[in-house]
């Protein structure tokens, strides 16, 4: 064992790890490339004389703010709900879904595509001296030869920049991190004019005009938009008193001229376009501002120039490149904080990237799966950043109206499925946007729907929720309760701030943030749970969006004690009173709650073993509606808890397995990710491959959208599109999101200690106060076919950095690098434990290969 202290080297960017390629320009959407801030999203078809931008901007949702979060319902409060519990307890189910149906609300809103720009590359205006156009234009007009010689895209996710080029002309975009703008810049070989417009699917609110020599278009926001598999008589609807609205500005930073609504630049070899958006009035949560939209945009523009009237394009040139060097410098800052080496295939570096998947299925490339990992990366960055709102279904990118499942928040797995990398992966800035989000859902729309749906205390949320921090069950009063009126979401949500308390060990945001959206989670949890004082259950429950089917052969979805809210109602208790204890005095850590609520977690079933070997996925056995559904609900014990593992709880390990393997090969992009994920905490790196096989080949292109119904018959098979976007389908971000989450839980695994009671979950032994305590795992479920290759950057649980090196599939050498304090750190290898060691901030503690350490 070795010490040294840290000097942190440039990192090395092997094109095949970092680059997205392609020959062509993008055809659709799901062939483009995306750039995002966090806020401005922009997808790159990088086309041929020019481009087109599909524009996205988070705060972009349909609906208003007096909207009432219980509209719609026709049943509510204590006796409602006790109606419905009577009902399941004598066995009435249509009953009790009936009355389930009727404390549903409509819809949540959706997230959407602002608009478009169409970028055309022209000729001089005229040609000095020759009479001639540029010569893409040339060949344009020249049928014997109407397309480029050359194209090619590629999307480097290491500076966040999407290029294309063509016969001397070369397009760079990119979402500025530090402006908060969508960048467009134009170069050529030759003098050259642009022309661009603008487009969107919303209700305009004028014509484009030119205000003070930029492009302005307005847009009016829907104050409402029925999900897809919804009929109403009116799917989009528009207020003009009630609305929202939203606009586009396009700046040229060299001479341009802006004439029905078309912005012409000057002739000039570069150009550079400054795009900026905005909506108005304010959503919840967003600081006070009284602007309009237009106003807001503008207001980005400050600091950009309004036009470069010079004879030349130099210092149009020399403002990109310092906005570009800008952007990635603050991009690279985020983004080289943690990477994956593995072995490139032949070819890898310079096929399109395409062709890399295709290959892939037939001859391994380990590469490809790095790719994913960083691409993952890539995509929390560009999606999820400080002031922004969660990651939609869609990331940052929508272009349909309405988007897949409106494009908004599925809380019951795909949500938080989005953020699992963000802490793991060195990206705790990204979570920031779930973590105020779930905030301001428990101070919110939360409590009122608790108390004013169900009689009970604290805060809740369901299946679904928006910007306008939707609470409710949705389903219009015919949706389905097995995914309508899960009731849990809020108690997940929670633990996604105790798990950024869990890996930074910051005090205070555990007390001043945390806690209170702990602690009233807490208080619903105890109003949800019945206990009869010798043991307790939950009531209503459902397995989300599955089905049992009943002694009748009938399909239901509601049940009591379902395995799911058992284990998130033992963890809320577990870290409540690791919380609790923690805090001590300052949060009353002897409050009468935090016992009770340990008491009556630990009072819920306990999980069980089927006849056949499985995980219980209900309160008893019962026969499977759809046996390979996509959900594993019941395995969330296993991931992204920690309450089963195969140390200490082999039995429930095996069954987790065995669920696992009945569920069959074959799901949507996301499920095989949250498989990958699970196989890597059972120690399976085979399996691991396996599902990660699946999850990186090319998407099945004959697949529909099923018309956005959660209950389509389409068929559910994963991979990815063209553009490497998870196929659920359609896309979903948070299957790309999930490979990055389970790759790194293949590479190291963390957790705290103490450890957990095998029988309840509930944490017990050792000393629950001593926060810097962490049992690690180096290379638990390495893949048999990555022999060789490196990890940097992985983040532990109580703040500690780790790398790790292996060839031939041994560990070779880890490097641990504590954080703000110092940290104990308990190390297991891939053959057994190393040891225990004592980690100092500043100084990096190397562990070599066959070394054991102290006090184990």
């Amino acid at each position: 064992m070795s010490t040294r202290r840290d000097d942190a080297a440039p990192p090395a960017r092997p094109e095949a790890l970092h680059v997205l390629r392609a020959s062509a320009p993008a055809s659709r959407w799901l062939e483009a490339y995306p750039v995002g801030n966090g806020l401005r999203g922009a997808m790159c078809a990088g086309l041929a004389g020019g481009d087109r931008l599909w524009l996205n901007d988070i705060t972009a949702w349909s609906g208003h703010a007096e909207a009432d979060p219980l509209e719609g319902v026709t049943a509510r409060g204590a006796e409602a709900l006790a109606a419905v519990r009577a009902a399941i307890d004598a066995g009435e189910l249509d009953a009790a879904e009936g009355l389930l149906q009727q404390m549903q609300t409509p819809w949540v809103q959706a997230y959407l595509p602002l608009g478009w720009i169409d970028v055309e590359v022209l000729g001089p205006t005229v040609a000095a001296g020759s009479g001639r156009g540029h010569p893409v234009v040339e060949r344009a007009r020249n049928e014997r030869d109407e397309t480029p010689r050359t194209l090619q895209r590629r999307l480097d996710l290491a500076t966040g920049v999407a290029t294309h080029s063509y016969d001397g002309v070369t397009h760079r975009t990119w979402a500025d991190l530090v402006t908060g703008l969508i960048m467009h810049e134009i170069s050529a070989e030759e003098p050259i004019s642009v022309r661009l417009q603008v487009g969107s699917l919303l209700r305009a609110e004028s014509a484009p005009g030119d205000v003070d020599g930029d492009l302005v278009t307005q847009w009016q926001l829907p104050v409402d938009v029925a999900p897809g598999h919804e009929q109403p008589a009116e799917p989009i609807r528009y207020d003009d008193t009630a609305g929202r609205h939203g606009a586009i500005v396009v700046r040229s930073l060299g001479a341009a001229d802006v004439t029905d609504g078309v912005l012409t630049t000057a002739d000039g070899t570069t150009h550079l376009f400054a795009v900026a958006t905005a909506t108005a009035p304010s959503l919840p949560g967003e600081p006070a501002d009284d602007r309009d939209a237009l106003q807001r945009a503008r207001g980005l523009l400050r600091g950009i120039p309004a036009s470069v009237d010079v004879a030349t394009s130099l210092d149009v040139a020399t403002t990109a490149n310092e906005l570009l060097a800008a952007h990635s410098a603050a991009h690279g800052a985020l983004y080289d904080r943690c990477a994956l080496e593995l072995p490139a295939a032949p070819g890898a570096r310079s096929v399109d990237t395409v062709e890399r998947v295709r290959r892939a299925q037939d001859h391994d490339d380990p590469s490809l799966a790095a790719l994913a990992f960083h691409y993952g990366r890539y995509l929390l960055i560009a999606s999820s950043q400080p002031g922004g709102l969660p990651i939609t279904l869609q990331g940052l990118w929508n272009a349909e109206l309405p988007g897949p499942w409106s494009s908004a928040y599925t809380l019951n797995i795909n949500t938080q499925m989005a953020y699992w990398p963000a802490e793991t992966t060195g990206l705790a800035e990204c979570h920031e946007p779930l973590l105020r989000f779930t905030r301001r859902l428990s101070e919110t729309t939360g409590p009122a729907v608790a108390r004013e749906l169900y009689g009970a205390d604290g805060w809740v949320a369901h299946h679904n929720s928006d910007a306008w921090a939707h609470a409710a069950p949705v389903g219009a009063g015919r949706g389905d309760p097995a995914w309508a009126n899960w009731s849990l979401g809020g108690a997940w949500l929670a633990l996604h701030l105790w798990e950024h308390y869990a890996f930074s060990r910051d005090r205070d945001f555990l007390r001043a943030e945390a806690w209170p959206v702990l602690a009233s989670a807490a208080a619903f949890a105890l109003s949800w749970i019945q206990t009869d004082g010798e043991r307790a259950w939950t009531s209503p429950s459902t397995s989300p969006e599955n089905h049992y089917v009943d002694a009748d052969g009938r399909e239901r979805g509601v049940a009591v004690s379902a395995t799911m809210d058992v284990a998130l109602l033992r963890e809320l208790a577990a870290v409540c009173r690791a919380g609790a204890d923690a805090l001590g005095a300052e949060v009353g850590n002897d409050e009468p709650w935090i016992a009770l609520l340990s008491e009556r977690a630990g009072m819920l079933p306990t999980p069980r073993v089927s006849a056949r070997g499985d995980l219980l996925e209900w309160d008893q056995e019962r026969t499977e509606a759809e046996p390979e559904h996509r959900h594993l609900s019941h395995l969330i014990g296993l991931f992204p808890l920690a309450q089963i593992t195969p140390d200490a709880t082999p039995e429930l390990a095996c069954a987790a397995s065995e669920s696992i393997r009945l569920r069959g090969a074959e799901s949507t992009g996301w499920a095989l990710a949250w498989r990958a994920a699970m196989q890597a905490r059972l120690g399976d790196g085979a399996a691991v491959h396996a599902q990660l096989r699946l999850a990186l080949r090319p998407a099945d292109e004959g697949a529909a959208r099923g018309g956005q119904d959660p209950e389509s018959t389409v068929a559910h098979r994963g991979g990815l599109y063209p553009n490497l976007f998870s196929a659920h389908p359609p896309y979903q971000i948070d299957g790309n999101l999930g490979v990055t989450a389970a790759i790194a839980e293949a590479l190291v695994q963390s957790s705290d200690e103490p450890a957990r009671d095998a029988e309840s979950g509930l944490r017990s032994g050792g000393d629950p106060t001593d926060p810097a305590r962490v049992r690690l795992r180096l290379l638990p479920a390495l893949p048999p076919e990555w022999p060789d290759g490196a990890v940097r950057g992985i983040r532990s649980r109580g703040d500690v950095s780790v790398d790790v090196e292996w060839a031939g599939g041994r560990l070779v050498r880890a490097l641990l690098r504590a954080g703000a304090q110092p940290t104990t750190m308990m190390v297991h290898g891939p053959d057994g434990p190393l040891g225990t060691y004592e980690l100092t901030p500043g100084i990096t503690r190397v562990i070599e290969a066959g070394e054991r350490g102290t006090s184990w």
